[in-house]
Protein backbone atom coordinates (compact mmCIF):
# COMPACT_ATOMS: atom_id res chain seq x y z
CA UNK A 1 0.00 0.00 0.00
CA UNK A 2 1.38 3.49 -1.03
CA UNK A 3 1.72 5.54 1.92
CA UNK A 4 0.20 9.38 1.84
CA UNK A 5 2.85 11.82 1.40
CA UNK A 6 0.59 15.41 0.83
CA UNK A 7 -0.03 15.88 4.48
CA UNK A 8 3.22 18.10 4.91
CA UNK A 9 2.13 19.83 1.72
CA UNK A 10 -1.03 20.51 3.87
CA UNK A 11 0.78 21.41 7.00
CA UNK A 12 2.72 23.42 4.97
CA UNK A 13 -0.02 25.96 3.62
CA UNK A 14 -1.77 26.35 6.86
CA UNK A 15 1.51 27.44 7.96
CA UNK A 16 1.97 29.82 5.38
CA UNK A 17 -1.97 30.96 6.05
CA UNK A 18 -0.86 31.13 9.25
CA UNK A 19 2.18 33.44 9.04
CA UNK A 20 0.05 35.62 6.45
CA UNK A 21 -2.36 36.36 9.08
CA UNK A 22 0.29 37.33 11.58
CA UNK A 23 1.37 39.51 9.54
CA UNK A 24 -1.91 41.23 8.84
CA UNK A 25 -2.87 41.12 12.04
CA UNK A 26 0.49 43.09 12.76
CA UNK A 27 -0.37 45.89 10.01
CA UNK A 28 -3.70 45.85 12.14
CA UNK A 29 -2.12 46.62 14.89
CA UNK A 30 0.07 49.09 13.70
CA UNK A 31 -2.76 51.27 12.57
CA UNK A 32 -2.72 50.42 9.21
CA UNK A 33 -6.22 50.26 7.02
CA UNK A 34 -7.55 48.67 9.98
CA UNK A 35 -11.00 47.12 8.32
CA UNK A 36 -9.04 46.04 5.11
CA UNK A 37 -6.54 43.80 7.65
CA UNK A 38 -9.26 42.86 8.94
CA UNK A 39 -11.39 41.38 6.29
CA UNK A 40 -8.04 40.05 5.59
CA UNK A 41 -7.37 37.93 8.53
CA UNK A 42 -11.30 36.35 8.41
CA UNK A 43 -10.80 35.51 4.97
CA UNK A 44 -7.51 33.46 6.00
CA UNK A 45 -9.11 31.81 9.21
CA UNK A 46 -11.45 30.31 6.29
CA UNK A 47 -8.99 29.46 4.53
CA UNK A 48 -7.16 27.55 7.52
CA UNK A 49 -10.66 26.18 8.28
CA UNK A 50 -10.63 24.98 4.53
CA UNK A 51 -7.16 23.30 5.14
CA UNK A 52 -7.90 21.87 8.51
CA UNK A 53 -11.42 19.65 6.70
CA UNK A 54 -9.24 18.81 4.35
CA UNK A 55 -6.18 17.29 6.68
CA UNK A 56 -8.80 15.75 8.79
CA UNK A 57 -10.79 14.16 5.73
CA UNK A 58 -7.21 12.58 4.65
CA UNK A 59 -6.57 11.19 7.83
CA UNK A 60 -10.07 9.69 7.77
CA UNK A 61 -9.72 8.12 4.05
CA UNK A 62 -5.90 7.35 4.42
CA UNK A 63 -5.01 3.26 4.34
CA UNK A 64 -1.39 4.45 5.60
CA UNK A 65 -0.54 8.00 7.28
CA UNK A 66 2.97 9.56 7.39
CA UNK A 67 2.52 9.88 11.32
CA UNK A 68 -0.01 8.45 13.89
CA UNK A 69 -3.57 9.56 12.81
CA UNK A 70 -4.10 11.27 16.57
CA UNK A 71 -1.22 13.11 16.10
CA UNK A 72 -1.85 14.97 13.08
CA UNK A 73 -5.19 15.66 14.12
CA UNK A 74 -3.61 17.07 17.26
CA UNK A 75 -1.07 19.17 14.78
CA UNK A 76 -3.19 20.54 12.72
CA UNK A 77 -6.31 21.47 15.64
CA UNK A 78 -3.30 23.23 17.55
CA UNK A 79 -1.94 25.03 14.13
CA UNK A 80 -6.05 25.59 13.45
CA UNK A 81 -6.38 27.39 17.57
CA UNK A 82 -3.40 29.60 16.69
CA UNK A 83 -5.65 31.43 13.35
CA UNK A 84 -8.34 30.91 15.34
CA UNK A 85 -7.52 33.38 18.28
CA UNK A 86 -6.32 36.09 15.35
CA UNK A 87 -9.69 35.56 14.29
CA UNK A 88 -11.22 36.14 17.76
CA UNK A 89 -9.33 39.27 17.90
CA UNK A 90 -10.71 40.67 14.45
CA UNK A 91 -13.66 40.02 16.22
CA UNK A 92 -13.25 41.86 19.62
CA UNK A 93 -12.15 44.28 17.68
CA UNK A 94 -14.52 44.67 14.87
CA UNK A 95 -17.10 44.72 18.33
CA UNK A 96 -15.44 47.39 20.58
CA UNK A 97 -15.18 49.64 17.39
CA UNK A 98 -11.20 50.23 18.08
CA UNK A 99 -9.11 51.72 15.42
CA UNK A 100 -5.79 52.54 17.29
CA UNK A 101 -3.59 50.55 19.55
CA UNK A 102 -1.62 52.55 21.42
CA UNK A 103 0.76 50.47 23.94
Amino acid sequence: MPREDRFFDLFSRHSRTIVSAAEALNELLAGKDTEQHCQRIVELENEADDITREVLLATRRSFITPFDRGDIKDLIMSMDDAIDMMHKTVKTIRLFEQDSFDP
